[in-house]
């Protein structure tokens, strides 16, 4: 008797870690990025099951720097590096879903970090943290939301990207200074 309940109970156990553990893996979708149409739009290849498509993907939290063209090509420069890079996935933000024309969400590829332990990197992050953009809070799901915010903070306090070039801009411009005063005009 005592044995069968041990059985049982190891059985119901088992059955709900290995169903949270693949419900957490089903939520990405494996996807190819083919092309990167806007600074925070591509076109991805989506495979769902044994269908793959093409569609548009909005990445999530991000707001393109527009007025910054040199931010803007970097930004999309970092992109260009994941097309056709295999082994990334998608993950809709909270509050989108499949069901809309341009997917909004996550992009997320497994990296190999400082401590040499693979795990997945997001995309839309490493862009905030770079200051290649600023946090769009509209398209940010509210679980990521502090997240992309503290990235940005300490890409403004490390005055990195964006940040830097802002504050360049907003600089009063500097006087020369001229052992002739009668050379200025």
């Amino acid at each position: 008797m005592k044995r069968k309940v041990l059985v049982t109970l190891l059985i119901l156990i088992f059955s709900f870690v290995f169903a949270d553990l693949t419900f957490a893996q089903d939520t990405l979708i494996p996807v190819t990025i083919l092309k990167v149409s806007q600074p925070n739009i591509l076109t991805v290849e989506a495979c769902c099951g044994k269908e793959t498509f093409k569609v548009r993907v909005k990445l999530a939290g991000i707001k393109p720097p527009l007025g910054y063209a040199g931010i803007t090509d970097l930004l999309q420069e970092k992109l260009r590096k994941f097309v056709n890079m295999p082994g990334i996935t998608f993950d809709f933000a909270l509050g989108h879903t499949q069901e809309e024309k341009v997917w909004v969400g996550y992009l997320y590829y497994e990296c190999q970090c400082e401590n040499n332990d693979d795990t997945l990197a997001i995309i839309n992050a490493e862009i905030i943290e770079e200051g290649l953009a600023e946090v769009d809070p509209d398209t940010a799901g509210k679980n990521m939301i502090n997240y992309l915010y503290e990235l940005q903070e300490n890409a403004q306090v490390e005055k990195k990207g964006l940040w830097g070039v802002k504050e360049k801009l907003s600089e009063p411009p500097k006087k020369k200074d001229s052992n002739c005063p009668s050379c200025e005009r």
